[in-house]
């Protein structure tokens, strides 16, 4: 089995026109970190760790009072074990872009 740590959390640019965008973390589904309130140039540490095997789906999702928004998806895979610290970007609506920080290790 393989452990994911995700550092951090980054918005570059976020979603809401309105306030702060409130972003959900998740792997396969599960929300693992959650809402944080985030707007441009802010940063959270999340400091979560996960195990997972093969590979894992982490999802940043934007909560609204209606329709929540999808950031984007990224794949995660085993083969990452050991390279160090990596970014994920989460930019699949024109309006957003979010970077997460994260290393694997072999477990």
């Amino acid at each position: 089995m393989t452990q994911l740590h995700i550092k951090t959390l980054k918005c570059v640019k976020k979603d809401d026109v309105i306030g702060k965008d409130e972003v959900v973390v998740q792997m396969n589904g599960v929300t693992v970190s959650g809402p944080h309130k985030l707007g441009k140039g802010d940063d959270v540490t999340l400091n979560t760790l996960r195990p997972f095997t093969n590979s894992v789906k982490v999802t940043l999702i934007d909560e609204d009072g209606g329709k929540d928004d999808t950031l984007g998806t990224v794949t995660i895979t085993d083969t990452q074990a050991g390279i160090g610290t990596l970014t994920a970007f989460f930019n699949a609506l024109a309006g957003a872009d979010y970077h997460l920080t994260y290393d694997v290790h072999a477990a």
